[in-house]
C-alpha cells in the first residue's frame, strides 16, 4: 500500500499504524475507535462509511432522484390546454377528444394520404387566430398521427406531432397589443373552423363538397377547386370546381348548397354567364350527395365523361403518380 493511500476514507487524516502495520480499512485512530464501539459501519451497497442505523448517502440520493422524477411527472401539463396531465402529453379531456377524432378518420387511407392530410391541416392551423379553435384542431392533428402509426405502421408523424403542436399553441399565446379587430377575427376563425379538408388536401366549405371533391380525386380526374372565372366577368367570382380538358378550356362544376335570397341571386348570375359564354357546366343540387354514395359517384363521373365527349370529343385519362 503506497503512502498516498494511507489516509482515512472518512476524514482524510493519516491511517492508524500499529507496530508498522497500517489498518486494512485505512481508518484513522478516531474512526477506528468509533468502528470498535459500533458507531459507524460500511454500507452494504456502496461500501462507503456511514453512521450506524442511518441511511447511506447513496440511498438518500436515490430517494431524492425518485422524488424529483415523481414531482416532475406530477408537474407536467397538457400540451394542448395547459391543464395537469399526470405525466402524459395530453390531459384526459384533450385525449378523449383526440380519440373521437380518430373514430371519424378513414383507417384505410394510404400513408401518403394520411401525411398529406396532416400537413394540410397543420398549414391551416397556422392561419387560425383563435386559441380555442387551434387547440381543437391540434387534437385532430394528434389523431391523424396516431392513426398513421396504428394502421399504417408509419411513425414519422407521431415522432414530430407533439413538437408541431407545441409550436402551434405557443404561436397563439403571443400577445397581440392594440388589436382593434378581435370580433371580426373571431368571426373569420369561426368560418375557417367550418372548412373541411378533402383527401387531396383541398379545403372546401362543407361535408357535401368533401364528398364531391373525393369522388373526383378517387376517380383520378384532374380538377381545380375555387378557380377564378374572371375571364368571363369583371367581378371577383370563382367556380367550385374546374376540370381542364383542352388547354385552358374544360368543364365547370357548381354545388348549390344554400337557398338564401343573396345566394340564389348569385347562382342565377353565374348560370347566365355560363350560358352566355357557352361554358360546359354541371350543377349539383344540395340534396344530391345525400343520396346513395355509390349511385351519386357513378352518376357524377358519367355526367362529366358524357359532357367532355360532347363538347370536346374525348375524355382525358389521368393517372396518379406512383410513390
Amino acid at each position: 500500500m503506497e503512502n498516498n493511500d494511507l489516509i482515512c476514507p472518512i476524514c482524510g487524516e493519516p491511517t492508524f499504524v500499529y507496530y508498522g502495520n497500517p489498518r486494512k480499512d485505512r481508518l484513522c485512530s478516531k474512526h477506528g475507535t468509533m468502528l470498535k464501539k459500533g458507531e459507524i459501519e460500511q454500507c452494504e451497497k456502496c461500501s462507503k462509511w456511514k453512521t450506524t442505523g442511518k441511511p447511506c448517502q447513496c440511498e438518500s440520493a436515490k430517494e431524492n432522484k425518485e422524488n424529483k422524477t415523481s414531482n416532475n411527472t406530477e408537474e407536467l401539463t397538457c400540451i394542448i390546454c395547459g391543464e395537469p396531465s399526470n405525466g402524459k402529453p395530453q390531459c384526459k379531456k384533450c385525449y378523449y377528444e383526440t380519440k373521437d377524432f380518430m373514430e371519424m378518420l378513414d383507417k384505410n387511407s394510404t400513408t401518403r394520404k394520411t401525411r398529406d392530410y396532416y400537413y394540410n391541416l397543420k398549414e391551416r392551423i397556422f392561419i387560425i387566430k383563435s386559441l380555442e379553435e387551434t387547440q381543437k384542431q391540434c387534437n385532430k392533428l394528434i389523431a391523424i398521427a396516431m392513426v398513421g402509426e396504428q394502421y399504417n405502421d408509419d411513425t414519422s408523424l407521431i415522432d414530430r406531432v407533439y413538437r408541431d403542436v407545441e409550436t402551434l399553441i405557443k404561436g397563439k399565446l403571443i400577445p397581440q397589443p392594440n388589436d382593434k379587430f378581435d370580433e371580426e377575427r373571431k368571426e373569420k376563425d369561426e368560418q375557417k373552423s367550418k372548412i373541411h379538408t378533402a383527401l387531396d388536401g383541398h379545403n372546401v366549405d362543407s361535408d357535401m363538397e368533401v364528398r364531391i371533391d373525393d369522388v373526383l380525386f378517387n376517380a383520378c380526374i384532374l380538377h381545380c377547386y375555387g378557380k377564378s372565372i374572371e375571364e368571363i366577368t369583371e367581378k371577383r367570382k370563382k367556380c367550385d370546381w374546374f376540370i381542364p380538358i383542352v388547354n385552358d378550356e374544360g368543364i365547370y362544376i357548381e354545388y348549390w348548397g344554400m337557398k338564401t335570397p343573396k345566394y340564389l341571386e348569385e347562382r342565377k348570375e353565374k348560370e347566365e354567364l355560363y350560358k352566355l359564354h357557352n361554358i360546359p357546366y354541371i350543377g349539383i343540387e344540395a340534396d344530391d350527395p345525400k343520396m346513395d354514395t355509390q349511385t351519386f359517384k357513378t352518376n357524377l363521373i358519367r355526367d362529366i365523361t358524357n359532357l367532355a365527349i360532347k363538347e370536346y370529343g374525348f375524355m382525358p385519362r389521368w393517372t396518379r403518380p406512383k410513390k
